[in-house]
């Protein structure tokens, strides 16, 4: 940039907007962290139970998405955090974030939940292991993976038909290091998946799992082989957006923003009207400093979510955008 001054506003607006998925900033001592829960439409999601968790200190913070999708959590420090968002009748989602402030308050998170489809609905399990289901997603959510491996597969044991709980239990694997065991669960999915309909195609627990061993490998740094899983799981279910813009969701929060990009236009492609990509694409091209594709992006979900809870932040974003671009 050819003035300091204008990169120091960017570096303002892109500590306050960078990584909108999961990025957090605690304030020291006192501070509080709000944000939204939506789901796949967009649309705001009561009820959604927040834990925020001090990975390096005995502390706990819990509350509820409100009418309007919003949430609040007082008395927040600055470190490691893991920060859970569940609710009965969708997929769970969690983020592990080391933590500063560098403001005096803090930017809304946005949490998106995907609504439990297909087999994974526990509806079809009767009221016994429906008991062990639950308690093993509850196990879960608290960070007991090991108790929570041993509940699923006391209901595997019940229930042996119901294959797409081996999703859950290599959730618990992957979160526990043990990489080998998360791939064995998931690639336990593929095959039932192919033994029953003899191809992986159109299936979404194969997608999901597919996926899955994706996340590991680009856990594990192997860049290349994550972009297979991920690439065979959009193409194995194209039509479903969500799908798609989960793996763009994955990339971003490692950082590899070209690809997340990649995967929230695919979103688009195959939903045009969906809004949440348009949000998540503006703000990936504002890390990339380009910043008229940020404003067509931004100014796109303004169009389409106008009554988001983002959507005044966003419209006081978008002239100082528009200012860099003359300087």
């Amino acid at each position: 940039m050819r003035h300091k001054n204008v990169f120091f506003i960017i570096l303002t607006i892109a500590l306050s907007l960078t990584l909108i998925q999961s990025v957090i900033a605690f304030q020291i001592g006192g501070g509080r962290l709000h944000g939204t829960v939506v789901d796949e439409e967009g649309n705001p999601i009561a009820g959604v139970k927040i834990v925020v968790d001090a990975k390096d200190k005995k502390l706990t913070l819990e509350t509820e998405s409100d009418e309007e999708g919003e949430w609040y959590v007082s008395g927040v420090d600055k470190g490691n955090f893991r920060i859970t968002a569940t609710k009965k009748g969708y997929e769970s989602v969690y983020s592990d974030r080391s933590l500063s402030h560098f403001t005096s308050k803090n930017p809304p998170l946005h949490i998106l939940l995907n609504k439990i489809t297909d087999m994974d609905d526990p509806s079809i399990m009767d009221e016994t292991t429906l008991g062990l289901f639950q308690e093993g997603n509850r196990l879960f959510e608290q960070g007991k993976y090991v108790e929570a491996i041993s509940k699923f597969e006391e209901f595997l044991e019940q229930n042996y038909t119901i294959y797409q709980v081996h999703l859950n239990i290599g959730n618990c694997y992957r979160e526990i290091g043990e990489y080998e065991k998360a791939i064995a669960a998931f690639n336990n999915v593929l095959e039932n998946v192919k033994s029953r309909k003899n191809t992986i195609e159109g299936d979404e627990s194969a997608a999901k799992a597919l996926a899955n061993i994706g996340e590991i490998y680009l856990l594990q740094d192997d860049i290349e082989k994550a972009g297979e899983y991920f690439k065979q799981a959009v193409d194995s279910f194209p039509g479903n957006e969500a799908i798609a813009f989960n793996v763009g969701e994955i990339f971003f929060t490692q950082g590899d923003t070209d690809k997340a990009i990649e995967y929230f236009n695919l979103a688009i492609k195959i939903k045009e009207n969906w809004a949440i990509p348009y949000r998540r694409l503006g703000y990936a091209y504002l890390n990339k400093g380009e910043y008229q594709l940020a404003i067509d992006n931004l100014k796109k979900f303004l169009s389409l979510s106008p009554d988001s809870p983002d959507a005044a932040n966003i419209q006081n974003l978008i002239p100082k955008l528009e200012e860099l671009i003359k300087k």
